[in-house]
């Protein structure tokens, strides 16, 4: 027997939403990082601060996405797709330094 999954609400719905804008956001400020590159490394051209905001906030990333590939090994194709996926990001996410 089949068991029903509630719907989701409006409310949670918006938030999964929100999600997808800003991974989106994502993509297209790391597009416009990759543009203004001039053929030597991006991350000779950071400041120290920047990059240390970078590496904590690519950490909260990179959990973010872990959270979300997780999921999909659930839900999406029986997550023989993503399990591989979600695996690698999880053992890169362990090795993250967090300062």
């Amino acid at each position: 027997m089949t068991q029903l999954q509630p719907e989701k609400s409006t409310n949670q719905l918006a938030v999964w939403r929100d999600l997808i804008q800003a991974l989106e956001q994502v993509d297209t400020a790391w597009k416009a990082v990759q543009a203004l590159s001039t053929g030597t490394a991006a991350s000779s051209q950071l400041p120290a601060n920047l990059a240390v905001a970078l590496v904590k906030t690519s950490h909260q990333a990179t959990e973010a996405v872990v959270g979300v590939t997780d999921i999909l090994v659930d839900q999406y194709d029986n997550g023989d797709t993503f399990r591989n996926i979600a695996s690698v990001l999880r053992q890169g996410l362990k090795r993250w330094p967090t300062r």
